[in-house]
C-alpha cells in the first residue's frame, strides 16, 4: 500500500514512517518544514496518514496553530473525499477536556487554543470525510520525544515539585504504540475507521511517574508536595516563576486526566509497553544525545 504521511519528520511521524516501512508499505512523506505548504497527493496514493500539529505554547499564535492543526487536516479530508481514499488522523483526548477516564462519546469541551484547534479539524473531518479514523493518543513519549525532556530533567536534577499530593493521573502512551495502532487503522484492520482514545497499558500518578523516571535515571529523588494555592500565587510572578513550577506542569500534572482505552481494546488493540521500560530507553536516548 502507498501511504502518504504528513508530519513525517516529527517525534510521532517518525515512529509511524518506521512502523509502516516495516509493515511493507511504501512511504511518500511529507514535512511542512522540508516540503512547504501541503498541495497534492502523490497520484498513486491509496491512504493518508495525518501526523502533523501543533503544540501550544511556546510563543505558538492562533494563526499556526490553525494552519497546522484545522487547514491541513481539511484539505487532507478533502483530497482523501476526492480520491476515495482513507484517512487516518491524529487528534487528542484533549479535545474532550482534561479529565479522568474520557471516552471517544463525550461532548466537546476544549481547554485551551490547542485543544479548540483539534476540535474544529475532527468536526470539519467527521463531516465531509466519510473514510475516517481518528486516533486520539493520550501523553505520548519515548525515545526521540523533546516536548518531555523538562520532566526528566527536572527529576535528574534529584528534585521534583508535586502539585499536591502528587496523587493526579495520567496514562503515558509509548509513540511506538501509538505507530501500531496506526497501522491497526489500515483497510481490513480492527480500528479502520471511527474514533479510537490510544493509551498506554498503565494509568500512573504524577508521583510514580517520577519515581520511575528516577529509578531509569539512577539517580534518587526529592518529591516536594507544593499545595495548588502556592502553584497559583507562584504563576502570577510571569517571568520570575521558576520553569518547574510552570502553567502547563500544574495544569497537565495538578488533576486527574487520563482517556478511557476500553473501546479500542474490545476491538482487539491494546498498548503493550510499559510506561517504566520506556523510561530507561527515554534516558537512554537523551544520554546517547547529550541532552541529559
Amino acid at each position: 500500500m502507498n501511504v502518504f504521511l504528513t508530519g513525517a519528520t516529527g517525534f510521532i511521524g517518525i515512529h509511524v514512517k518506521m512502523a509502516v516501512e516495516k509493515a511493507g508499505h511504501t512511504v511518500y512523506p511529507h514535512s511542512f518544514s522540508e516540503d512547504g505548504p501541503f498541495l497534492e497527493l502523490p497520484s498513486k496514493t491509496d491512504l493518508v496518514v495525518n501526523c502533523a500539529g501543533r503544540l501550544g505554547g511556546q510563543g505558538a499564535t492562533l494563526q499556526e496553530l490553525t494552519a497546522a492543526n484545522v487547514q491541513l487536516a481539511v484539505s487532507l479530508g478533502k483530497e482523501c473525499k476526492k480520491a476515495g481514499i482513507p484517512l487516518i488522523h491524529l487528534s487528542t483526548p484533549g479535545v474532550t477536556g482534561l479529565v479522568a477516564n474520557a471516552r471517544e462519546n463525550h461532548k466537546y469541551d476544549p481547554m485551551g487554543e490547542y485543544e479548540s484547534t483539534k476540535v474544529e479539524a475532527e468536526k470539519q473531518l467527521i463531516a465531509s470525510c466519510s473514510k475516517l479514523t481518528i486516533l486520539r493518543p493520550d501523553f505520548v513519549f519515548g525515545p526521540g520525544d523533546m516536548h518531555k525532556l523538562p520532566l526528566f530533567r527536572q527529576v535528574s536534577r534529584g528534585w521534583f515539585p508535586l502539585v499536591g499530593s502528587g496523587s493526579a493521573r495520567t496514562r503515558p502512551t509509548d509513540a511506538r504504540d501509538v505507530a501500531e495502532a496506526v497501522l491497526k487503522s489500515f483497510p481490513g484492520e480492527i480500528l479502520h475507521r471511527g474514533i479510537y482514545n490510544i493509551g498506554g497499558p498503565d494509568v500512573l500518578t504524577v508521583k510514580q511517574i517520577a519515581r520511575y523516571i528516577s529509578v531509569a535515571t539512577g539517580n534518587t529523588v526529592r518529591l516536594i508536595p507544593v499545595p495548588h494555592f502556592v502553584f497559583r500565587i507562584t504563576l502570577r510572578l510571569g517571568p520570575l516563576c521558576p520553569k518547574a513550577l510552570s502553567k502547563s506542569r500544574y495544569t497537565l500534572f495538578g488533576m486527574d486526566r487520563f482517556c478511557n482505552t476500553d473501546k479500542a481494546h474490545k476491538k482487539g488493540f491494546t498498548a503493550k509497553r510499559p510506561f517504566g521500560l520506556t523510561a530507561v530507553e527515554a534516558v537512554n536516548w537523551y544520554r546517547e544525545k547529550g541532552f541529559l
